[in-house]
């Protein structure tokens, strides 16, 4: 059986990507696919819900709850996200193709060709013992992880997409379906569950089912209330929208982890370009109204190096 999750980071913001981020576990002997197991507590030899654990295990949670405050903001997500890859990482870069992240952003952003030291907040040999504690916990579980990705869409095609669809709320949810897609492709035979964050407050997604994944099967439904709108897409995909998912699915809390830290990175990227050009400028994280505050202070910048505010600022 594949158990995945969905979730994404940066939907409100109006600099930087949104990110969508997929996680998926392959589970041996796990008849029912219409329900998820608990992987915190298949896991639990290497994984915990909080960061300080006496056992040192790795902390997979809403990335929300992981963001810490003070000089190190991502010390948590850092050492999530890198305890499971699959090996060393000199640069951002090396993540990125790791979890074959693609910015879907202009050649006029020049940030993006950024490449900059990470980890930032650990040593090697710190991360090497969290990676060892991750493979372990999944070899004695007999669980494996068969995907861990995130989508980057950067303000240009943001944009683009926002034009197309009309509908802000739309351009997340076309990149929630392709990751869905992307579980739906690499299942094969195999019976799947796929959790997914439900943003606001609708409950009925038959029809985007039917439009961007069904492909002709039949959408049934399971489940449709305000805490979950669950669906068997054919036979043997079961796709669950539910209100606080990190907290019910590690996957999706992984996912939001993955597309958190990302994202961060893609800040990190942009705040040093703009202070190299800058020195005092303060950086952003790209919400609304501090993102307002450094577009104004940036905009002889961009005039200079001829970056449409287009490629740069969503419109929304």
């Amino acid at each position: 059986m594949i158990y995945a999750g969905i979730d994404e980071a940066g939907y409100g913001p109006l600099l930087g990507p949104l990110c969508v981020g997929v996680s998926a576990f392959r589970l041996p002997d796990v008849r029912d696919a219409a329900s998820a197991p608990d992987l915190w507590s298949l896991l639990s030899a290497g994984v915990c819900r909080k960061p300080k654990d006496a056992r040192r295990r790795i902390a997979i949670a809403d990335s929300k709850k992981l963001k810490s405050a003070g000089r190190q903001p991502t010390v948590h997500l850092e050492r999530g996200v890198l305890a499971f890859t699959s090996h060393a990482l000199g640069s951002d870069a090396a993540l990125f193709e790791e979890l074959g992240v693609h910015a879907r952003a202009s050649k006029a952003a020049p940030w993006h060709a950024l490449e900059l030291p990470l980890p930032e907040c650990h040593t090697a040999d710190e991360l090497a013992i969290a990676r060892n504690v991750v493979r372990r916990a999944h070899e004695r579980a007999g669980i494996e992880l068969a995907r861990f990705g995130v989508t980057a869409l950067d303000a240009p095609a943001f944009n683009a997409l926002y034009r197309e669809l009309a509908n802000k709320a739309h351009v997340n949810m076309s990149l929630v379906f392709e990751g869905v897609r992307q579980v739906e492709l690499m299942r094969g035979d195999e019976p799947a569950f796929i959790a997914v964050d439900r943003q606001g407050g609708r409950a009925d997604y038959t029809r985007e089912l039917e439009e961007h994944v069904a492909r002709g099967a039949r959408v049934r439904t399971i489940a449709e209330s305000d805490e979950r709108s669950t669906y068997e897409v054919g036979d043997g995909l079961f796709v669950s929208f539910e209100v606080e998912a990190e907290d019910r699915h590690l996957p999706v809390a992984l996912a939001s982890m993955g597309a958190k830290f990302v994202r961060e990175l893609f800040m990190r990227r942009l705040n040093a370009f703009f202070a190299e050009r800058q020195p005092g400028l303060a950086p952003t994280a790209g919400y609304v109204e501090d993102g307002r505050r450094f577009l104004a202070e940036v905009k002889p910048i961009l005039v200079r190096e001829a970056i449409p505010e287009s490629e740069f600022a969503r419109v929304v």
